[in-house]
């Protein structure tokens, strides 16, 4: 009798066991980084996603490799209910394949309204990223000045802006040059105008454009070095200090170049807030920022107390000549400018988004953060590749020689120690 309740009550237990898996989805991820579950980057990608997201993923009935993608697309569609998707068997559905140009499997077709994205690697990095684009506001276009010597977004000297102007295209923006003595206007489609470093003054006629295209509504990017525009200056309540900052907290990081600022966050605001370092500025203007024509200035990075503006030569021993309008910092470097909706940024330096400086300190990250925030696009995050910590063993070198110890001379010598052992015993037996 006891022993059918018992096997009565193993048999319920597991039935119910049973119906609440089904009902119930839980999981544990005990990995130190968390490396099962999606990242803060993804989830917020999720989040800032406005309209839903359909997925085809063209891949053959392989139940295997099926099975992998499935484990990654249902993190995704846990955590949001606006994350759908599909699979499509190329064989089976040749249209589609068309339709879409599919050459490779696995891919995935991402579409949210209007917009598609095709995402070739399948991973979490690249499956973001291409979430994060789907999920940008605006019409993705950014006009670059020209015709006046500027750094180039598509150019390949160490003084043009071409790396940075191939990750704002992988963020999924459309750069374009602009050039307003040929058009005499800026296009109104812009979601953002570049100015960077023009080496020849702008004509009177180009900067009746640009007050134009800011009078109605329009964001900019003053990158302010090389030959600087004073009306321009005057028209958003700027004021350039004479010369370049020099600064000797740039000794600190190993930089021996005086005349590279270390710019840090002036405050708390969205382009800033998620530095990891400071922000380097080779040559850059100080400047003040005062409201203007409804402009609200805030001070976006400052230096520390160690810099001022050199008014003189760089050469030899340099100090500060307050009586040549010489300040102590610290200065400001960069300020945002804000006109309702309106955005403005300008930073006294362009170098530090150039070929040859972009990976030093945070300017990546910073120029990026600038674009998004100018766009009205912070939440488009970038995705970086997902490291685990903990895949790597990191030993002093006195753990390194116990376990070399242990398993070159300690395993063998208990080998033969019990080799030996055995056989004495055998002897006597």
């Amino acid at each position: 009798m006891r022993t059918r309740l018992l096997l009565t009550l193993v048999a319920v237990v597991t039935a119910v066991l049973l119906a609440l898996t089904q009902r119930l989805q839980l999981d544990w991820d005990w990995s130190e980084s968390h490396r099962n579950r999606l990242s803060s980057e993804s989830l917020a990608a999720l989040e800032a996603l406005q309209t839903p997201v359909e997925v085809q993923v063209f891949i053959e009935d392989y139940p295997v490799q099926r099975a992998a993608l499935r484990d990654l697309l249902e993190k995704y569609r846990r955590a949001s209910p606006r994350f759908h998707y599909r699979f499509v068997d190329p064989r089976r559905n040749p249209e589609a394949v068309r339709k879409n140009g599919i050459v490779r499997t696995p891919t995935l077709m991402l579409q949210a309204g209007d917009r598609y994205q095709r995402v070739e690697t399948v991973d979490e990095q690249h499956l973001t990223t291409a979430l994060a684009r789907l999920g940008r506001q605006g019409t993705g276009w950014i006009g670059a000045l020209t015709g006046h010597g500027e750094a180039k977004l598509h150019g390949q000297a160490n003084f043009d802006l071409g790396d940075f102007g191939r990750l704002l295209e992988e963020q999924g923006y459309r750069v374009v040059a602009v050039d307003p003595t040929a058009t005499g206007q800026i296009p109104e489609n812009l979601d953002l105008l570049v100015l960077a470093a023009p080496s020849s003054p702008l004509a009177d006629g180009e900067i009746q454009v640009l007050k134009r295209y800011l009078d109605d509504g329009g964001n900019l990017l003053w990158l302010a070095e090389g030959r600087l525009s004073p009306p321009l200056a005057e028209a958003l309540g700027l004021h350039f200090l004479p010369g370049v900052v020099v600064d000797a907290a740039a000794a600190d990081l190993g930089i021996d170049r005086p005349t590279v600022a270390v710019a840090r966050p002036a405050g708390e605001h969205p382009v800033t807030r998620n530095l990891a370092g400071p922000v380097l500025l080779p040559r850059s203007h100080a400047l003040e920022a005062a409201p203007t024509n409804g402009w609200r200035p805030q001070v976006l990075l400052r230096t520390g107390p160690r810099s001022w503006n050199e008014t003189g030569a760089l050469k030899g021993t340099i100090q500060r000549d307050p009586e040549a309008g010489e300040q102590q910092g610290p200065l400001a470097v960069a300020v945002t400018l804000e006109r309702g909706a309106q955005r403005a940024v300008v930073a006294g330096d362009a170098d530090f988004l150039s070929n040859s400086f972009l990976g030093n300190g945070a300017n990546r990250d910073f120029g990026l953060a600038l674009v998004r925030w100018l766009t009205g696009n912070e939440k488009l995050i970038q995705v970086r590749p997902h490291q685990a910590p903990d895949r790597s063993l990191h030993w002093s070198r006195a753990t390194m020689a116990a376990v070399a110890g242990l398993f070159l001379a300690g395993l063998p010598l208990l080998l033969a120690l019990t080799g030996l052992l055995v056989a004495w015993r055998r002897r006597r037996a």
